[in-house]
């Protein structure tokens, strides 16, 4: 009997360090994640072309509060936001964001903090239609991806 509990416990516990080692035994599904991120980040880019747009919540959304690239934070992002959409407001013959799609996106490499490297494919349809492969750090919660810059208060240019 005693031996059975001590079998028993030695599986449970076998189990616990499997899944520790395992970076605590994440139950995110990557595919789903990044299809998500990137039907998000092109209705963002496509509520760019609007004044209303600028203003959104929807871009903000995709950036971790804690959002830091080159000293560039998230209150920044939103703060230039709403700079833009109030100098379109006075000079409506102001040029908006080029017209762009994010495809291809994909999610590897996380890390047991939930640390992921997007890539995919930006494409801008301007006048000429030009595409780049991309990649970039985000924090993945409860199966959300949120940017998070490369955390560096310094530029680096």
């Amino acid at each position: 009997m005693i031996s059975k509990r001590v079998f028993s416990s030695s599986i449970v516990l076998s189990a616990v360090l499997t899944l520790s080692a395992c970076g605590g035994g994440s139950t995110i599904d990557l595919q789903t994640t990044a299809t998500e991120f990137s039907t998000k980040i092109t209705t963002a880019l496509a509520e760019l072309a609007s004044s209303a747009g600028l203003n959104s919540q929807t871009l903000p959304n995709l950036f971790n509060e804690k959002f830091l690239d080159g000293g560039f934070s998230k209150a920044d992002l939103v703060n230039s936001l709403t700079a833009n959409s109030t100098a379109l407001g006075t000079n409506p013959d102001l040029s908006l964001f080029p017209m762009a799609a994010v495809t291809n996106v994909k999610l590897t490499g996380c890390d047991t903090k939930d640390i992921c490297t997007l890539t995919g494919t930006l494409t801008n349809s301007d006048v000429d239609t030009t595409s780049v492969e991309f990649s970039a750090k985000v924090l993945v919660i409860a199966g959300v991806a949120y940017l998070i810059g490369d955390q560096s208060s310094t530029t680096s240019i």
